[in-house]
């Protein structure tokens, strides 16, 4: 028993560990096995929106980068951004300010996703100007069980991964472990990163699963430290100091820009009286009613995510300000039900004193049918509100 216990399980691994070290050992293999297209040669996006950094490897590399004294600011959401406006603040505010204002997100990119490619560029976080953007829906029904695989991956790579595992940040590093573990059967073919985070979770949870993974974990360190070397945490280093945003005697109408938007939604939405345009609702609604499906605190993994998002901004004096988005109560028939969980976010948010614009709102008396565009995304009415609300919280007028 003892030798096929050897044959079977000590031998494979001390073969194993042998060839980690002559491959660690090896500057050629490693550059062979592990060499990786540098991103100063992929393409630059010319966009100020970019969907994800799976598409946009440069502004992986350059997220967050404090180098130019031309600040940007960077906008994080979800699908509102992809909406074809004048009046969204990428277009809006870089056509008017030196400042630029760079969007990152699509469908799907909620808290978990936010919060990794944040502690990803944990060096470059002090007084990172960023406006993050948080949609209702991620915090009722499926969305609330947070971030899914497939949209995570697509924002956050193995560099991005790796780079977070190789840091001291137990705290944060522990609470992604346990996320990806979660969320671990569902990636296909995981990579190296992905795989130490799982096994690392699993190891903390007793004595004996920390004994059992031990080992596999010291190759997988290994491994990555290999790849480390010969790729790099990341091409280009953050620089010392960030730059102040630049104020300039910019001239914007904010009540006409206001008045005509406002009569623009009107006369878009003619054959209903829920101010939705007429395009969507004769495709989507047509008279039908909407519902929220509330989740409770204590199973709302959407909720927990964000807690730990805010922890992090709060902690790295990020220069964070947060808008939470609009749903249409005349459509949604409880929207009511939703409120608790929203004010529960506003509250954490008011307490660490940050900027907040929360054009939530579940009384049909109260809500202004003219903010969206159709049950969820902003119109240019509801634009222009977001353009006024970061011109003046970061300072852009003179």
């Amino acid at each position: 028993m003892i030798k096929q216990g050897i044959f079977h399980y000590c031998l494979p691994l001390i073969i194993t560990l042998t060839i980690v070290y002559f491959i660690s050992s090896s500057k050629a293999i490693n550059t062979y096995v592990f060499s990786q297209k540098s991103s100063k040669n992929l393409p630059k996006s010319e966009s100020n929106f970019i969907e994800s950094f799976k598409e946009n490897p440069y502004w992986e590399n350059e997220f967050l980068n404090a180098g130019d004294s031309a600040e940007i600011i960077y906008l994080l959401g979800s699908s509102e951004l992809a909406a074809e406006s004048e009046a969204i603040p990428y277009t809006f505010i870089s056509s008017r300010y030196q400042t630029k204002v760079k969007a990152i997100g699509h469908a799907g990119n909620q808290c978990l996703s936010i919060f990794t490619q944040l502690l990803a560029n944990e060096d470059r976080l002090v007084n990172a100007p960023i406006v993050i953007i948080l949609s209702p829906g991620w915090f009722e029904s499926k969305p609330s069980k947070g971030t899914s695989s497939a949209i995570f991956l697509e924002f956050n790579s193995e560099r991005f991964l790796s780079g977070i595992i190789s840091t001291n940040n137990s705290k944060y590093k522990a609470y992604l472990n346990k996320r990806v573990s979660h969320l671990y059967n569902e990636f296909s073919s995981p990579h190296l990163a992905l795989k130490w985070m799982n096994f690392k979770h699993c190891a903390s949870k007793s004595v004996v699963h920390k004994m059992i993974f031990s080992p596999v974990l010291y190759c997988d360190e290994k491994i990555l430290n290999i790849k480390t070397n010969i790729i790099g945490e990341r091409l280009d280093k953050a620089f010392p100091k960030r730059f102040s945003i630049n104020s300039e005697s910019v001239f914007i109408n904010w009540d006409s820009l206001a008045e005509s938007s406002k009569l623009t939604v009107s006369c878009n939405s003619t054959n209903n009286s829920l101010g939705i345009a007429n395009d969507y609702y004769t495709e989507f609604i047509h008279g039908k009613e909407g519902r929220v499906q509330n989740v409770s605190k204590i199973f709302n993994q959407e909720l927990e995510d964000f807690y730990m998002l805010l922890n992090l901004i709060t902690e790295k004096n990020v220069n964070v300000s947060f808008i939470i988005s609009p749903l249409n109560p005349l459509y949604y028939k409880n929207l009511s039900d939703l409120a608790p969980t929203i004010q529960e976010i506003e509250n954490s948010i008011k307490a660490k004193e940050l900027p907040l614009l929360n054009l939530f709102e579940t009384d049909k008396n109260k809500y202004d049918k003219a903010l969206l565009h159709d049950v969820m995304h902003l119109s240019d009415y509801g634009w222009y509100k977001v353009d006024k609300f970061i011109v003046e919280t970061y300072l852009l007028n003179k």
